[in-house]
C-alpha cells in the first residue's frame, strides 16, 4: 500500500516547535500565534521563522543586529534538533510500517527551502520512497497525479480535512483517508472517521 503523510501536525507537533519559537523570539505562545494569525495566515502567505525573525525586527522585538545574530543562531539550534519536536511515536510507527513493505511517501506544502531545513534537523528522509515538496496546491501536484495510474492502493494521512478530500478527488477510488485530530480536521463537513495519533497505522497491513 502507498502511504502519502502530510508533515506539520502529522508528524511534527506544530504546537511544540511554535512554544519552541516563540521562547527564542522572546514572545508569549499567544502573540506567536497571532502574529501566525496577522502576517501570514490572513494575508494567504506560507508561515516561516524566517520570515516571522524579520516581522520581529520591524516590529521592535528584535532591537539590533546583534539580537538578530542571537534569535537566528538558536533558531538554528531548534533546526538541528528538531527531531525532538516530532510526535513521541513517529519514528517508531515509520519504522514499522517501512518494515511492512509499505511505501512511504511524504508532501509538504510550504516554502520549500524551510520546508527542506524542518524535514533535514527532524532526521527523518531514511523512511520515505521520495519526499514531494509543493508551493501552492497538493491536489494539484504532478507527482501526486502520476499515483493515480498505479492502480495501488492509497492511504492519505493528513490533519487537514479538506486538502484530504480534496486530494482523494484527484486520486481515485483506491484512495482512503486516515485524517489524524487537530485544529483542521474539521475545515469543511465530512464523514471520515478521526484519529487520536498515528500510532493507529500500526494495525494496517
Amino acid at each position: 500500500m502507498i502511504l502519502l503523510f502530510d508533515l506539520d501536525r502529522t508528524l511534527i507537533d506544530t504546537d511544540k516547535f511554535g512554544k519552541g519559537l516563540s521562547n527564542i523570539f522572546g514572545i508569549s505562545f499567544k502573540e506567536y500565534n497571532s502574529h501566525v494569525d496577522l502576517f501570514f495566515r490572513k494575508k494567504n502567505v506560507h508561515y516561516t521563522p524566517e520570515a516571522h525573525i524579520e516581522i520581529l525586527r520591524s516590529l521592535g522585538h528584535i532591537k539590533n543586529s546583534l539580537e538578530e545574530k542571537e534569535v537566528i543562531n538558536a533558531y538554528q539550534k531548534i533546526l538541528k534538533r528538531l527531531d525532538s519536536y516530532l510526535f513521541p511515536e513517529a519514528k517508531k510507527t515509520l519504522s514499522l510500517l517501512k518494515k511492512k513493505k509499505h511505501r512511504l511517501f511524504l508532501i509538504t506544502l510550504g516554502v520549500i527551502p524551510s520546508q527542506r531545513k524542518k524535514i533535514s534537523g527532524a532526521k527523518i528522509e531514511k523512511y520515505f520512497e521520495k519526499i514531494i515538496y509543493e508551493k501552492k496546491n497538493k491536489s494539484q501536484n504532478k507527482f501526486i497525479k502520476s499515483l493515480s495510474k498505479l492502480g495501488e492502493d492509497i492511504l492519505i494521512i493528513n490533519d487537514k480535512a479538506g486538502e484530504s478530500l480534496e486530494i482523494q478527488k484527484i486520486l481515485g477510488k483506491n484512495a482512503k483517508i486516515f485524517l489524524i485530530n487537530g485544529p483542521h480536521s474539521k475545515n469543511v463537513n465530512h464523514k471520515e472517521k478521526i484519529y487520536k495519533s498515528i500510532t493507529e497505522l500500526k494495525n494496517i497491513k
